[in-house]
């Protein structure tokens, strides 16, 4: 595999984490979308090149994300990881098509919103609101409709129909 499409991958999504960390100054119930953008680039390289985004990297940005925005520790490394598993999962259905590809991505986001409320309510021992987490996740898939084109220019070579695809089972 071309070196550029790993340094693509790597650096699209330590970016958008970066850019997630910084204190843009808004309102505590709108600060759920920033973090969401990560959730689009791991699924975007997980569901595309799924040997190309490594588990342990995906943990690490998540962990990162959590240390510099002074969050619980693991919640994001969670959220990123159940977003990873969710793309690698659906990576058979993704020759289908580019409707079939934006399907997985607003399935993936609906249940890693899902997953990212539930965990937070569980950490605070009681039922959040759930309307600051689908507002951000409505957010973040419009900012998809924007990252998504510049994810596929960072991956030129994906062009091109791969010839083999080898895998075991039936």
């Amino acid at each position: 595999m071309h070196p550029m499409r790993y340094m693509a991958a790597f650096v699209s999504i330590a970016l958008l984490a970066l850019i997630a960390a910084l204190p843009w100054g808004l309102p505590p119930q709108d600060r759920f979308f920033l973090p969401m953008l990560p959730v689009i680039a791991v699924h975007f390289w997980s569901l595309r090149h799924p040997s190309l985004v490594p588990e342990w990297y995906v943990f690490a940005v998540g962990l990162v994300l959590d240390v510099l925005t002074h969050g619980p520790l693991g919640y994001w490394a969670l959220v990123y990881l159940i977003t990873h598993l969710l793309a690698v999962l659906s990576a058979p259905f993704a020759d289908r098509g580019f409707t079939v590809r934006v399907a997985l991505l607003a399935a993936a986001l609906i249940a890693v919103t899902l997953t990212a409320w539930a965990i937070a309510s569980v950490y605070f021992l009681e039922w959040l609101d759930v309307w600051p987490y689908v507002a951000g996740s409505g957010l973040a898939g419009l900012g998809a409709l924007v990252l998504m084109p510049l994810l596929y220019v960072a991956d030129p070579a994906r062009t091109t129909r791969d010839n083999i695809r080898l895998e075991r089972g039936v």
